[in-house]
């Protein structure tokens, strides 16, 4: 039973609203949904039920709150009692896929100390996983940051527009979000904090994006793109990196994003900001 998961429900069942826990927990809605139905399968019971007002708790679900709520109390403290008992010397690291593919190695590496390092796909994931104590500090894109936590920035860059050799914007030299709201596009599946800000900038611009694929993460959503499928959106940091395959990209010229260092104490997150920073 993923703790995670149990932060969901309890969030849900207190909110009474799974769009509500979501901006709580800093979770996308498909997420927290996610998490939930996990949990019913794994308990094998319906934890709640849909109401025209929202969501209520099934009586199932209601037995199920009144007994997890003071476990997920003492993990909380639990936790905090053990971390005096970590090495201190040991970090353990959260990263977003393109961040620890592109920008951590060789900064880590510098550091020469000993550390771990977790994935997630979402901001928000990591966060969650920086508060409840299973990171010492994560990176992160910066809208999804609060003053729960320690933060400072450490870049801005442009998302890129990746296109197979053969398109019509060839000739271009960047492009803005507008021009790319009619093309066919191939995105990472949910939750994804770069599909997220696409829907979102989009749709202020009063478009839908015209996706044509979903991938799971990894680099193969750039053969779908060679093979003419459509184009994707990827940070600046990735774009560069692609200079082997058949491929051409363009900047963004009004779609960027910022990323910051988040940690869980001042002391360390000064450090560790310090030394990334001059490794630039």
């Amino acid at each position: 039973m993923n703790t995670e998961w149990l932060h969901s429900f309890a969030e849900a069942a207190k909110l009474k609203s799974f769009s509500k826990a979501s901006k709580e927990l800093n979770l996308t809605q498909p997420a927290l949904s996610k998490h939930i139905r996990n949990l019913e399968h794994d308990l094998d019971v319906t934890l709640f039920y849909r109401t025209s007002g929202g969501i209520e708790l099934t009586e199932a679900g209601e037995r199920f709150y009144t007994r997890i709520v003071p476990v997920i109390s003492d993990l909380a403290s639990i936790r905090r009692e053990l971390r005096e008992y970590r090495q201190t010397d040991h970090l353990a690291l959260g990263s977003l896929p393109s961040l620890a593919t592109y920008y951590l190695p060789s900064r880590i590496k510098a550091l020469q100390r000993p550390h771990t390092l977790m994935i997630q796909n979402t901001s928000g994931d990591l966060l969650q996983s920086l508060k409840e104590g299973r990171l010492d500090s994560v990176l992160v894109d910066t809208l999804y940051t609060d003053d729960s936590v320690w933060h400072c920035e450490l870049l801005t860059e442009c998302y890129y527009a990746v296109f197979s050799v053969d398109h019509r914007f060839r000739s271009e030299t960047s492009v803005t979000l507008s021009d790319l709201c009619g093309e066919p596009l191939i995105v990472h599946q949910a939750p994804c904090d770069t599909r997220n800000h696409i829907y979102s900038q989009m749709e202020a611009l009063g478009h839908k994006p015209h996706i044509v694929n979903e991938v799971s993460f990894g680099d193969f959503i750039f053969g779908y793109v060679m093979a003419g499928m459509g184009f994707a959106i990827v940070p600046e940091i990735v774009a560069k990196n692609i200079g082997h395959l058949n491929l051409f990209a363009l900047p963004i010229a009004d779609f960027k994003r910022s990323i910051s260092l988040a940690a869980k104490s001042g002391k360390l997150g000064t450090q560790l900001s310090g030394f990334l920073l001059s490794a630039d």
